[in-house]
């Protein structure tokens, strides 16, 4: 996975405005969203708005990895499919330690992981790929002839029983294979072989693949480095109101600017709304009430702030008023137009006489009435 951020700002010429909802009320975000989106502005979008609607970097980065691994598998390409499907496995497997329910999307992963360690001969992977979704409830995901090479034998017949030593997030726990194992630092005793070890602290959550021979092992767990859908500010201020910090005008500023976008609609617990509009710096509180309020008071200010141009119908340029003619009028035309009057003759003259005076004679004469 690459370092590039997984959205896009939107042009100029598109304003957005970000609703957040850092407690993950969904239904008022999507409300908002509505709201604003009529009225003519453009909503940010992707995986930065899924962050700030209240969803976690791990989430988006499974349902990424379960993506490529299902387009390179339909490609029947596992070249592609397999690292996928093994990062989405360690991704789930974090949040199924923290007590997620992850029990979809680990099916899917690990039947395109038994599959595609098949097709690899890789049979420890394909064996713990199948023991797992036989543990999930779901071996039918196998045809019967992965069923039958990979059959539900005894995990500890015939092989060495080892002591293992998982280490990770301070107040985490620990699992093996999805079983718990207990508080970290914790020793489960493991056959030889593959598994899959996960640690989950809250949020800091991770997994990985351990394969264990015939010795004691020590493994420390740590949390993945994942492509940042939101930048570290946001995600900053985001951890911060969803364990109940205040929602200000600095907070949400540096949400703003971290995303380059001017206004937010924030979604506070209860369902409270707030409008927060950012300019030339400063980010202040404009408006709060129900989603339609939200949704006028965020066009409005755009408009406001941007000085929307003249409707296109209407004429640029004015033809300035015709004065009147003095003739008609008996006015006295004042001084400076016969100065006016008296040096363009005397430009003239200059000019007649320099053509004049050239080799090839020409003949101009000014007819001044």
């Amino acid at each position: 996975m690459g370092a590039a951020p997984a959205w896009a700002a939107p042009d100029v010429d598109a304003p957005a405005v970000v609703v957040i909802a850092p407690t993950g009320d969904a239904a008022t975000a999507a409300e908002v969203a509505a709201a604003v989106t009529a009225t003519g502005l453009v909503v940010l979008d992707g995986p930065a708005a899924q962050v700030l609607r209240g969803r976690a970097l791990d989430d988006l980065a499974a349902e990424r990895a379960l993506a490529e691994a299902q387009d390179g598998f339909g490609q029947l390409d596992c070249g592609r499919a397999r690292p996928a499907a093994e990062t989405a496995v360690r991704l789930l497997a974090g949040r199924a330690a923290a007590g997620l329910d992850e029990r979809a999307r680990l099916t899917r992963a690990w039947s395109y992981l038994v599959l595609c360690a098949d097709k690899d001969g890789d049979g420890p992977v394909a064996r713990l790929a199948a023991a797992q979704l036989r543990g999930l409830g779901d071996a039918a995901a196998m045809t019967a002839d992965l069923q039958a090479r990979y059959p539900d034998i005894d995990a500890h017949l015939d092989r060495d029983i080892v002591p293992v030593t998982i280490a990770g997030p301070a107040g985490g726990v620990a699992t093996v294979d999805d079983r718990v194992v207990g508080p970290v630092p914790a020793t489960a005793y493991l056959a030889a072989g593959k598994h899959l070890v996960a640690v989950a602290s809250g949020a800091t959550r991770g997994a990985a693949f351990i394969t264990v021979l015939g010795r004691p092992l020590a493994v420390t767990v740590e949390a993945p480095a994942l492509d940042d859908a939101v930048t570290a500010p946001a995600v900053a201020a985001m951890a911060a109101w969803a364990g109940g910090a205040r929602v200000d005008s600095a907070s949400v500023g540096r949400v703003l600017a971290d995303l380059d976008v001017e206004l937010a609609a924030v979604v506070q617990p209860r369902g409270a709304l707030t409008l927060w509009h950012r300019q030339r710096g400063a980010t202040a509180r404009i408006a709060s009430g129900a989603p339609p309020a939200i949704a006028a008071a965020a066009r409005g200010a755009y408009d406001a702030a941007h000085e929307r141009a003249p409707a296109p119908d209407d004429p640029l340029l004015r033809d300035p008023p015709r004065r009147r003619s003095t003739k008609a009028t008996g006015e006295r035309t004042t001084w400076w137009v016969y100065a006016a009057i008296g040096g363009a003759l005397v430009a003239g003259t200059v000019a007649i006489f320099a053509a004049d005076a050239g080799p090839d004679r020409q003949r101009f004469v000014l007819d001044v009435p």
